[in-house]
């Protein structure tokens, strides 16, 4: 009974869309809505549609260029951290906290020709073309925000190496590099390969700074397989969105096996020591000299939103550039919470898409803890669906939300859902039950179950032990489950943007329709019709605020909230 409520939640809506995708690709829709069976017809379409080679050459180059500049700076810094000590982990986990469209937004203010750092970098000649225009700033965005998490995928298994091991080498007399290839990278290199697969899903559906950048360098230019398929569900044509969500699935399918067979494995892989390798500890300034290096990396993209959304209008726009403001202004973050600054088509500034954000949010914490909590529990204590649903749960972690768009949408509209909240509620869960399932089952592994025992023989029915004895004892699991389910829907994108169209209406606050979020209002802000830098800025601090002070607090939970532990 305590596993019901969420395992029937995710069956039906994992299942049923990845089914759903595959009949509706063999199908087209006419202009009445009917659809028509084509069968292979829209996977034909792959050969002969213009954009497809362009698009799928930038879904390859995110996918492999994202992991591998990861995992190149990923190890130096994890051993880095090992070296020097983990208090360096909270200001290097920042960019992974901010929501993906706020880190979108910071970057392409930091690299804007006219007025951001980029005119520097032409005057300077550091580089020759419009980063606007570039795919690699894609790139950049992303390594941005996987950085951190690869970087603590790896910290994690440095630090986890057995004690017995490291005295024994140290008993052999290897030290610094050599023990490093010899001994330390041999055991963590499942964890590297983990953070590999997970950098390369990431990169296969980034979604939030094509949606950002496509405003700045024009339609197609930047487009992967992923936003392609949104922009042709929106075009009316969900069949051939749906043959290529159902390309994705498959790609996405084989990298989550992969990503399954690493997260069991553990086994070592014998590495080359070449006989230059010196066997003598690298200088602790060059460890420092790291962090340094990525710190600039993550902060100062942080650091230029927060002048920017400091300055007034006129210098926001003013060539060249200011660095720091030449008068300290709060009126761009009137524009970001209740004053329009008379951008047609958004009224009362953001409170109202904020408010929907942190309704939303908070709601679907307490649905997601709540469900998650109660199948985690019966999964990991009764062994209840043994490993083939752990290994289910496991996949939907890794399986990126965007399938669940098209079948999401037909079922909100039958429903009658559409741009409200209870369509969000609804469908938010989708995003966050499987990830803190897994968190909660890996905390219940540990639950002495003579608790429960006990409150049994007091009398007491199962579900109430479990919500009078069980959730009791497991506050710091839950808390680190809700702080994931936060941080996920507050920056989601996707799902707002293809389910909802305006936002909430104030005066008529309790009907809760009109549903667009604040990731929403910041997109909108940096759209070239109403283009406000200083606002979309103070935005993007506005938005960065609670994640950051979860990040806080979280501090001592950092790899329990990824997994790790």
């Amino acid at each position: 009974m305590l596993a019901l409520p969420g395992l029937a939640y995710i069956l039906v809506f994992t299942l049923y869309p990845i089914l759903n995708n595959f009949y509706l690709s063999l199908h087209e829709q006419d202009i009445y809505g009917h659809l028509h069976w084509v069968g292979l017809g829209n996977y034909k379409w792959f050969t002969v549609d213009p954009y497809f080679n362009n698009i799928l050459h930038n879904t390859l180059l995110y996918s492999l260029a994202t992991p591998t500049i990861d995992i190149i700076l990923a190890v130096p810094i994890a051993i880095a951290l090992k070296r020097i000590g983990g208090k360096w982990l909270i200001p290097l986990m920042v960019s992974a906290f901010i929501p993906w469209v706020t880190a979108a937004m910071a970057w392409y203010l930091f690299l804007n020709p006219n007025y951001g750092l980029g005119y520097y970098l032409f005057a300077y000649g550091i580089i020759h073309t419009n980063p606007m225009m570039s795919k690699w700033t894609i790139v950049l965005i992303d390594v941005w925000e996987t950085l951190p998490t690869s970087v603590l995928l790896i910290y994690a298994g440095l630090r986890a190496i057995p004690k017995s091991i490291e005295e024994a080498a140290h008993a052999d007399g290897l030290t610094g590099a050599k023990k490093l290839l010899s001994v330390d990278l041999p055991l963590v290199i499942p964890n590297i390969l983990t953070a590999f697969i997970l950098a390369t899903l990431a990169g296969f559906f980034t979604f939030d700074p094509i949606y950002i950048g496509t405003s700045q360098a024009g339609p197609r230019i930047l487009d992967d397989l992923a936003f392609y398929a949104y922009v042709n569900f929106f075009n009316l044509e969900p069949g051939y969105a749906a043959a290529l969500i159902v390309l994705m699935t498959i790609i996405s399918t084989i990298l989550s096996v992969a990503y399954l067979k690493l997260m069991y494995s553990k086994k070592a892989m014998r590495l080359p020591v070449p006989r230059f390798i010196p066997n003598k500890e690298v200088p602790k300034v060059l460890h420092y000299l790291v962090l340094g290096i990525v710190l600039v990396f993550i902060l100062v993209p942080f650091a230029w939103l927060i002048l920017v959304s400091l300055k007034t209008p006129l210098e926001v726009i003013q060539t060249p550039p200011t660095i720091l403001p030449h008068h300290i202004s709060l009126g761009n973050y009137k524009c970001a919470l209740w004053v329009s600054c008379n951008h047609p088509g958004v009224p009362m500034g953001g409170l109202p898409f904020l408010i929907t954000s942190l309704g939303v949010s908070t709601i679907n914490v307490l649905i997601t803890v709540l469900l998650a909590g109660m199948l985690a529990y019966a999964m990991s204590v009764h062994r209840f669906g043994g490993n083939k649903l752990v290994t289910y749960i496991l996949y939907l972690t890794a399986t990126p939300t965007l399938i669940y768009i098209i079948p999401f949408y037909i079922i909100l509209k039958h429903l009658n859902i559409i741009n409200t909240w209870w369509g969000l509620i609804l469908v938010y869960p989708v995003m966050t039950i499987p990830y803190n399932t897994w968190i909660l089952y890996n905390y219940y592994k540990t639950f002495p179950k003579q608790m429960e025992e006990a409150a049994l023989a007091d009398g007491m029915s199962r579900i109430k032990a479990f919500f009078k004895v069980v959730l009791p004892l497991n506050k710091s699991g839950l808390s680190v489950a809700a702080i994931y389910a936060f941080i996920f829907s507050w920056g989601a994108l996707v799902f707002p943007l293809a389910f909802t169209y305006t936002p909430l209406d104030l005066r008529h606050f309790w009907r809760l329709s009109g549903a667009e979020t604040y990731s929403i209002y910041i997109a909108m802000l940096m759209s070239p019709a109403t283009a406000s830098y200083g606002a979309v800025a103070a935005a993007g601090i506005l938005s960065s605020l609670p994640p950051l002070v979860l990040l806080v607090l979280a501090r001592n939970n950092l790899e329990k909230l990824w997994g790790l532990r």
